[in-house]
C-alpha cells in the first residue's frame, strides 16, 4: 500500500519530537549530571538540535515538492503555511532551542499537515483530485 507523502512528512516530524520530549526527561536531582558530564551533555544536546534542524530543513524541501504537485489553491495555501512554520522550527533548532517553543511550533506543523491531509482526502472524495 502506498503511503501518502503527507503521512510520511507527519511521521518524520512527530517521531523525533516524541523521542526528544524534554517533558519526559528525568527530574530527580540525583540524575542531574555534574562537571564534565554537564559539558558533554550540552555538547550532545547542541549536536542533536543541529542534526534535527538539518532534517527539518530537508522536510521543508519535501513540502515544496508537495506544493509543486498540487493544483488545489486551498491545499497549496496550507502547504505554504506549513513551509513557513517549518522554517521557524528550523531556526529554533539551529539556536539549540528544543523546549516548549520548538515543540509548540512542531505541533503547529503537525496540525497543519493533518488539516491539509483532510482537505486532500475531502477533495478526492468529491472527485476533484
Amino acid at each position: 500500500m502506498k503511503c501518502p507523502k503527507l503521512i510520511l512528512l507527519y511521521s518524520a516530524i512527530a517521531i523525533p519530537l516524541t523521542l526528544a520530549d524534554p517533558a519526559n526527561a528525568p527530574k530527580a536531582a540525583s540524575l542531574i549530571p555534574a562537571g564534565q558530564e554537564v559539558a558533554t551533555s550540552m555538547l550532545k544536546h547542541g549536536e542533536g538540535a543541529k542534526r534535527l534542524a538539518h532534517e527539518q530543513d530537508e522536510l521543508s524541501a519535501d513540502v515544496q515538492d508537495l506544493i509543486d504537485e498540487q493544483t488545489d489553491a486551498e491545499i497549496i495555501k496550507l502547504l505554504r503555511a506549513i513551509e513557513i512554520i517549518m522554517a521557524d522550527a528550523t531556526d529554533l533548532l539551529e539556536q539549540k532551542e528544543t523546549g516548549g517553543a520548538t515543540i509548540a511550533t512542531e505541533t503547529e506543523v503537525i496540525e497543519k499537515i493533518f488539516e491539509a491531509a483532510k482537505k486532500k482526502k475531502q477533495k478526492r472524495q468529491e472527485g476533484g483530485g
